[in-house]
């Protein structure tokens, strides 16, 4: 079995994700190891292997974290078998940059709340929900629309946070609903969608 490795210590976000994904992509099988040290590069690599459908441990190494992402061959499948008729083909993001809609923040929080509530109405989609700049604010602690976001979770949708934009505000640890997310990951949820819906 082939094993690469990846000395991703001291990289910033999302340089330990982008190296590791190109040394998954250059193997059909086999395993990287990946070494970070601090734990949003950690949790931002492991989440990105199970993505990519690699087993991944994680175990603690010295000053900090080694990932060994084991990736075998995709079993193959019929079509017919996997594909959900009652799921329309697009995919949506809806992107929310701010944390109200428009320029009148006490109209624009019932908006918010409304298109969110909305949202689970329509007709069922591959969807994800991505929180940028003053947008992740809706998926702290006290934020109006919190059971709202909660509820969205649950019925299937990702939601995802830029997790520079959290440091930037300093409230990564406020956050109560979601992933905390990354520059790569969030453009290829952009990059790949059927549509982006931006409020």
């Amino acid at each position: 079995m082939k094993t690469v490795e990846v000395n991703a210590k001291g990289l910033a976000c999302p340089q330990p994700v982008v190296l590791s994904m190109k040394a998954l992509a250059e193997m059909e099988s086999g395993k990287v190891i990946v070494s970070v040290d601090n734990e949003v590069a950690r949790d931002n690599v492991k989440r990105m292997a199970e993505h990519e459908g690699c087993t991944v441990t994680v175990e603690g190494k010295g000053d900090g974290f080694e990932l060994q992402i084991t990736r075998v061959p995709p079993a193959k499948f019929s079509t017919e078998l996997i594909t959900d008729k009652k799921v329309v083909g697009e995919t949506l993001v809806y992107l929310f940059e701010s944390d109200f809609i428009g320029r009148n923040r006490e109209l624009g929080k019932i908006l918010i709340n409304g298109f969110l509530n909305t949202i689970t109405s329509l007709p069922k989609r591959k969807s994800k929900i991505v929180l940028i700049s003053n947008g992740v604010r809706l998926a702290t602690a006290g934020s109006y629309v919190l059971d709202t976001l909660l509820e969205l979770k649950q019925s299937g949708f990702e939601i995802l946070i830029c997790g520079t934009c959290l440091d930037f505000f300093k409230i990564r640890d406020k956050v109560q609903v979601g992933t905390i997310s990354n520059a790569l990951e969030i453009m290829e949820a952009l990059t790949n969608a059927s549509k982006v819906v931006k409020f």
